[in-house]
């Protein structure tokens, strides 16, 4: 009796040693994982931030173009396309939340860059930010500079979005076009995407939760503008090609 109930006793502390590391091990388990998708989602989102950085940096060069150029070098391996017909070249660029959304973590959502040269100088940049791809309506903005200073016919310091004022519509098609002696501050609000929007797990559902310093959500099929500037006449964005 005494040598089958020290056995017995043996058996249930190991089956709980057992058990205890089993708990360890899912825990252990558990917390690489939440590191893996903290560290995967922080990287996403320090990368789209950099490169609307980037984007943005281009107005400040001493050589617009020269800069387009090595951007366009730096973020290779995101070029989908290069088109060139004439004296336009344009090269198109795809950041995408591929890493989080893959493992179903945050809807998919991308980041898509265009730098246009026209004639050997920049002539615009633009990068839209789309949420829930795929899905029909996905909420999307874009916006687009035009590098126009040096043109005569125009004064190159427009600034407008569609939609613009009180109640309107569509909530998920959003357009900033400015140009490039726009004010400092129209242009901070132009390029203030939020990165969020690429982890968000439910993605971003209209253009005020993709730009929230231009549109607010009034209603569930209306959105209203935060800021005075024209409307843009086309519901597409258009380029300010010269004419000369």
């Amino acid at each position: 009796m005494g040598i089958g109930h020290s056995v017995a006793k043996t058996g249930v502390y190991l089956n709980r040693m057992s058990t205890k590391h089993s708990l360890v091990g899912v825990c252990a388990a558990v917390l690489l994982f939440v590191c893996f998708v903290t560290i995967r989602r922080a990287y996403l989102v320090h990368r789209a931030k950099e490169l609307i950085t980037d984007v943005q940096g281009l107005d400040n060069a001493r050589d617009p173009t020269a800069a387009a150029l090595s951007f366009a070098k730096k973020y290779h391996r995101y070029l989908q396309e290069t088109t060139c017909d004439h004296d336009v070249c344009q090269y198109r660029f795809v950041f995408t939340n591929r890493p989080v959304s893959i493992l179903h973590l945050a809807k998919q959502a991308q980041i898509e860059a265009l730098v246009t040269v026209y004639r050997a100088q920049l002539d615009f940049v633009s990068l839209s930010l789309t949420s829930s791809v795929f899905k029909e309506n996905s909420p999307i903005v874009y916006v687009q500079e035009d590098f126009c200073k040096d043109r005569t016919d125009i004064k190159c310091d427009h600034f407008a979005i569609n939609p613009h004022g009180r109640y309107v519509t569509p909530i998920w098609n959003g357009i900033v076009e400015f140009g490039q002696v726009a004010s400092d501050e129209q242009k901070q609000l132009a390029w203030s995407l939020k990165t969020d929007c690429m982890i968000a797990p439910h993605g971003c559902s209209d253009i005020s939760e993709i730009m929230p310093e231009l549109w607010k959500r009034v209603s569930p099929d209306n959105v209203s503008s935060r800021v005075a500037a024209p409307r843009i006449p086309s519901p597409k964005a258009h380029s300010l090609f010269r004419t000369e």
